[in-house]
Parts: structure tokens; C-alpha cells; sequence
């Protein structure tokens, strides 16, 4: 269990002792008194701003709010004499990384810490008897924190949202009884162990859908702050705290009614560059695309407004954002999983007529939800019980055994009646085209369903865990989801509809989503086909099956490199990003992963696929450059590194997605 690694633990008390009992000048961390206001011995607010802060032996308590939003502070020390840290303490400093806390100090107060994206490893001292309401909330890239047999008391929220985090504790522990429940609850998190990618001021965490972080010696990137007015670019504002999204090909850039300099067409709404300063990524892709992670965690976001064009909002887009409200323009198609999760905030959301796609937990936690769910007990009127914008129906909130789906929802929300048990019989209307995935999953009572005639498509595990037995589908029905009518025996009125699956069956690690053959035994790990047919290289039996490998692989998985059959997402990328061509000698192509179900893997999470393959013979004797696509379709480089495997010259990386991939030669090789 990741709570019991001592080792690392013992590591990180030494270091934050270290560092103690170091004098304040080689802390680094030397301040003037003048930068402290104090009123008694209670620091009411740090006025200076120096990256390295070393806080006065006279305080005793850190008071509310004292460096919140301090963009300056990287590292704090704070003595033995500090007994009590206030709420907001720390709150939103996202260039923190280092904090050391003194043993005098027995309370981290609510929120104390919340939002500081810089902080990966915390040791909380023996005195420390409690930590507060989302003392740590937010800290996406925490990966470690060690916490005493002493402290009796974890609010349940204090690490919400950190979804890298491992407890290190004693076991028999109030810590370690709360890592039990606190991974538990992670499971269920949207974003468990998600990639947080393009976030200014975060860095790039595993795209994990395990506990086990990959063995992966490729550095983590660092992204750097985008200055303020930057982040969105707006070609108009709506109110005063409106923010207006833009095409990266615009011009201008205006925010909150603040004009600023023109951009050069591709350049704008960069969400981040890599370290070598090569290869910059967009909010919005080619004018019609949100891309995933393109504002999460922004706290700069009031209503917000996209322009015509947009048809796709990607996963975790806006998701923990100070967004309060949301005007979808018409033509968007879909909204992806979690794009509005958790946004607090969010108060107004106007959905367009053309939206056929809600997936799951799109506005799960957001303020507009919520405040449905909370507002009336059980029993409302039916009109009451259904949160309707735009023709989808988004949540529902009553608690009768007899549902009927108001005419006028085209769509049902990914979830919306996930776990009514007490639902037994639903009538669906005539306007229903789409009913989403795991719309009525775990609906357990549920044994009969009236369907209107026009629903088109049904989509993965819609009814998964219900009661029904048998089903008769319109012939109106065209695609069906995987187990999307669960264990019931279906027939057709018409032909048989498509069989579908959604992008959730594609993650490697939800296997549970996914259809099986004979599920026979088999050896663990991953056979590569195809590559004798692309690069022309008769591979041995090791590179054909040994040398690639997949973290903690189950089973076995094929890996299957092909000829694409076209390179124009390759083309497209480069040019978007870098503003060039494709390299002359690019050599493409496409990786697919698979496993019995037959679905290609994608999205591989923390169980990274290091790969090997023969280099092409144009490349022998140079270095190389590996580029990739997300799934935003944006370019992105990998590390690579040449290595010999049975005498044959050959290429290593590392990807955690899999799509359209090229090799270019980067200047000869020192050791050929």
C-alpha cells in the first residue's frame, strides 16, 4: 500500500530537518522584520517579496489569509514557535514548493495550504493534532505526505483533490485509517490519477489509473505561469467579468476589457511550451476544439462565453475553475467527461440545441448541480425533479418508483440517474435521440422501461445493473453501447443497431467496461506485430515479444504497428505548433494496442508502454527525435534513446497514449 513506504517517509523527515537546523542565511531563506505585520504574537500579513521566507521566532500563529495568493514565496520555514496555521494561510500561492514545518506547531487550519500547485511533499510534525477542512485541497502535484501517529484528527476534504497523493503512515493509525477511505474515494474521483496537462504553473503528473506510478526516467515538465490576460484570448466582452474564448488564429487578445498586444496567427492561447521552448500546445485547437485540461484549476474565469465554431468541449476542460457561468454556442456536438467537475462557482449554463453528447460527470459538483440537487427534499412535483437545459436532461433528484422523461430531452447526461435504486419503471419520451453512457446505471430496481420510437443510439452500459430481464428496441435504435442493456435479453423490432463503444472503454485500466471472449489464461506482457511489414526489418523473437513491455501488464496485449493511412494529423500538428512542415525524413506510424476485447487501448494512465522498434534503415547512425499526437491532436515529443537488442540498432520511448507516431533523424550519432 503506497501509505507504507517508510523509506520515503524517513527521507523526508531527514530533509525537512536538515533544512531546520540550517542557519536562516543558508536556508535561504533570510527576511526583513519590516515585511512582517504582526499584532501580537499572530502574523496578520507578510508584506515582502522575497521566493525565500524564514518567519520570526515571536509568532505563534499564522493568521487567515497572511500570504494567500502570494505568487512570489517558494519556500517557507517556520519555527518551533508557530503553534497554529490560519485558514487561507497559504491559500492559492502557486510557486510554493518547499515548506518546513516547525514541531511547536499543533493545528493546520481550514483551507491553509489549498490551491498551491507547487507543493509535492509535506512532512507534518508529531505535535500536529489536526488538519482542517481542504487544508491541502487542490495540490495536484503532491505526491507525498508523512502523518504522525499523533494526529487524531483528518477532515475528510483536506486532500481533495490531490490525485497523486501517497499517505505515508503507521499502521493502527487515525492517518492511516484515513488513506484507507481517502484512496477509496479516489477511485471515484473524476481524474484519479489524471494527466492535469497545460496547466500554467503545474506540472505534467502521470496519466495514472493505477496506484503504481510507471518506472519512467523521462523527466516531469515544468510549465511556466502565463502572464495574466494571457490565458484566454477574447475577442469581446459580455459584462464586466466576462471572459470571451478565441480561435489561436485571431489577432487581437481581449480580456475583461482590457486590450493587449496583437498575436501572430497560431500563437495565441498557448496553454504551455516544453522546457526546450519547441513545441507550444493551444486552449482551443484549429477554432473547434476546448482541448482537455485547458483550463483546469483557473482561477481567473468569470462567465464565460465560447465563440461559433466550437463542437467539442475536451475532458476536465474547465474543470475546478472559478467559472460562474457558461454561454455553449450553437453547433457545439459534445461535452466531454468531466469538463465542468467540481466548478464551485458555476451558477448559469446555457446548452445549445446541436449538443448530442454529455458524458459523465460533465457538471458533477459544480454549483448549478448542486444547488438543483439541494433544493428540494424527495417528493417534488415531476416537472421539478429533471434539470433540463437545452433539451438534456443533466440530473435528476426525485425519488418515485415511476420516472417519465418529460417530452421535449433529446439527450439523458452520461449518469444522470446513476443509483436510483428506488426507480422501477421509466417512460422514455418520443423527442429522446440519445440515452447516455451509464445513464441509468446501477439502477437496481429497475424492470421495465417504455421506450419512445425515435431513440437513435443507446450508449455504453446505460442500463448496466438494473433489473430488466427482457427488452424489445424500436426500429429506431441505430448504435448500442457496450453492456448497455446490461444482462437483459434483447430483441428488435428492426435490424439489429451497431454495435459502439465510448472513449471510457478505451482507458487501459477499465477493463470492467470492456467485452471478453474465452478469458483463457495467459502469460502476461505484450506481443508486437506489424513490424516487419512497416519497417521492412524481419525482427527477433525478443523484440517481437519481450523487449516492449507495459507496466504491470495482467495479460497479454498485442501491439500493432501499421502504415497510416494518412499522415495529415502529423502534418496539421506540425504546422499548428511549429509552423513548418514535417521533417523531410519523418517516418510514420500508427501503434494500436489491444487485448481480447478487440477495442484499441488509448489511454494508458500510469502503466506506461515502453516501446522498442528496429530504426529504419534512412535513420541507422543518427539521433533521434520521436514526435507524437494527444488526443487533442496536438504535437508533442517524447525522449528516446538508441539501443542495441540481438545486434539490431533500435529506438526506445515511452508513451502513456497511443495514436499516430514519427521518427526523424536529429543530426549523427556520437557512437554509432
Amino acid at each position: 500500500m503506497r501509505r507504507k513506504k517508510r523509506i520515503l517517509g524517513v527521507i523526508m523527515v531527514v530533509v525537512a530537518l536538515t533544512i531546520m537546523l540550517l542557519p536562516v542565511s543558508e536556508a535561504g531563506a533570510e527576511t526583513q522584520a519590516s515585511d512582517f505585520r504582526m499584532e501580537g504574537s499572530t502574523l496578520v500579513k507578510y508584506r515582502g517579496s522575497d521566493k525565500n521566507v524564514s518567519i520570526p521566532s515571536t509568532v505563534e500563529t499564522i493568521g487567515r489569509s497572511a500570504f494567500e495568493d502570494n505568487a512570489n514565496i517558494e519556500l517557507v520555514v517556520i519555527p518551533n514557535s508557530v503553534k497554529k496555521i490560519d485558514p487561507y494561510a497559504f491559500w492559492g500561492c502557486g510557486n510554493l514548493d518547499t515548506v518546513v514545518l516547525g514541531k511547536g506547531l499543533k493545528e493546520v487550519g481550514d483551507y491553509a495550504f489549498a490551491k498551491c500547485g507547487g507543493l509535492e511533499q509535506m512532512v507534518i510534525p508529531a505535535n500536529v493534532i489536526s488538519i482542517g477542512i481542504q487544508a491541502f485541497a487542490d495540490c495536484a502535484n503532491m505526491t507525498d505526505i508523512s502523518i504522525p501517529r499523533e494526529t487524531t484528527s483528518i477532515h475528510e476534504t483536506a486532500f481533495e483533490g490531490c490525485v497523486r497523493l501517497a499517505i505515508h503512515c503507521e499502521e493502527g493509525s487515525t492517518a492511516d485509517q484515513y488513506a484507507e477511505s481517502f484512496y477509496e474515494r479516489q477511485k471515484e474521483m473524476p481524474g484519479y490519477g489524471e494527466a492535469v496537462k497545460d496547466e500554467p504553473g503545474v506540472r505534467e503528473p502521470d496519466t495514472g489509473d493505477t496506484d503504481q506510478a510507471p518506472d519512467n526516467d523521462q523527466p516531469a515538465v515544468e510549465y511556466d505561469p502565463v502572464e495574466n490576460g494571457n490565458e484566454l484570448g477574447s475577442t469581446s466582452v459580455v459584462g464586466n467579468q466576462a471572459v470571451v474564448l478565441m480561435d489561436n488564429t485571431k489577432l487581437n487578445v481581449v480580456t475583461s476589457g482590457r486590450e493587449q498586444e496583437a498575436v501572430q496567427p497560431g500563437t495565441g492561447d498557448v496553454l504551455q511550451q516544453s522546457p526546450e521552448g519547441g513545441i507550444p500546445k493551444f486552449a482551443i485547437v484549429d477554432g473547434r476544439l476546448v482541448a482537455d485540461q485547458a483550463y483546469y484549476c483557473s482561477m481567473t474565469l468569470g462567465e464565460v462565453t465560447l465563440p461559433e465554431g466550437i463542437t467539442e468541449i475536451g475532458e476536465f476542460s474547465f474543470a475546478r475553475s472559478s467559472v460562474t457561468s457558461v454561454n455553449l454556442p450553437e453547433g457545439l456536438e459534445k461535452i466531454g467527461y468531466s469538463a465542468f467537475y467540481h466548478c464551485d462557482s458555476l451558477k448559469k449554463v446555457v446548452i445549445p440545441d446541436s449538443v448530442m453528447c454529455v458524458e459523465p460527470k460533465a457538471f458533477s459538483r459544480s454549483g448549478w448541480v448542486e444547488d438543483f440537487l439541494q433544493g428540494k427534499d424527495a417528493g417534488t412535483p415531476a416537472e421539478e425533479a429533471f434539470l433540463i437545459e437545452g433539451g438534456v436532461l443533466v440530473a435528476y433528484r426525485g425519488s418515485t418508483p415511476e420516472v417519465k422523461i418529460p417530452e421535449s430531452v433529446r439527450v439523458i447526461a452520461g449518469e444522470a440517474f446513476r443509483n436510483h435504486e428506488e426507480i422501477e419503471q421509466i417512460t422514455l419520451p418520443d423527442s429522446l435521440r440519445v440515452i447516455g453512457e451509464g445513464a441509468f446505471e446501477n439502477c437496481s430496481g429497475l424492470k421495465q422501461v417504455s421506450f419512445g420510437q425515435n431513440i437513435e443510439e443507446i450508449k455504453d452500459r446505460a442500463f448496466l445493473g438494473s433489473a430488466l430481464q427482457k427488452m424489445n428496441l424500436p426500429a429506431s435504435v441505430k448504435k448500442l453501447g457496450l453492456k448497455a442493456l446490461g444482462d437483459a435479453a434483447v430483441t428488435y423490432e428492426g435490424a439489429e443497431p451497431e454495435r459502439t463503444y465510448e472513449s471510457s472503454a478505451t482507458r487501459l485500466s477499465n477493463a470492467d467496461y470492456r467485452v471478453y471472449g474465452t478469458q483463457e489464461e495467459q502469460d502476461p506482457g505484450v506481443t508486437v506485430e506489424g513490424v516487419e511489414e512497416v519497417f521492412g526489418v524481419s525482427p527477433s523473437e525478443h523484440l517481437r515479444r519481450g523487449a516492449t513491455l507495459l507496466a504491470e501488464a495482467d495479460r497479454n496485449y498485442t501491439l500493432t504497428v501499421k502504415k497510416p493511412e494518412d499522415t495529415g494529423g502529423m502534418e496539421a500538428a506540425f504546422a499548428r505548433a511549429l509552423q513548418k512542415p514535417v521533417p523531410e525524413d519523418l517516418f510514420c506510424f500508427e501503434l494500436t494496442l489491444t487485448d481480447d476485447s478487440g477495442i484499441p487501448l488509448t489511454k494508458l494512465g500510469r502503466q506506461s508502454l515502453s516501446v522498442v522498434l528496429p530504426i529504419p534503415e534512412t535513420l541507422l547512425g543518427q539521433e533521434l527525435r520521436v514526435f507524437t499526437l494527444d488526443r487533442n491532436g496536438q504535437l508533442e515529443e517524447l525522449k528516446a534513446d538508441r539501443v542495441q537488442i540481438d545486434g539490431m540498432e533500435a529506438i526506445q520511448f515511452r508513451t502513456d497514449y497511443l495514436s499516430l507516431f514519427g521518427i526523424c533523424g536529429a543530426g549523427e550519432a556520437e557512437n554509432k
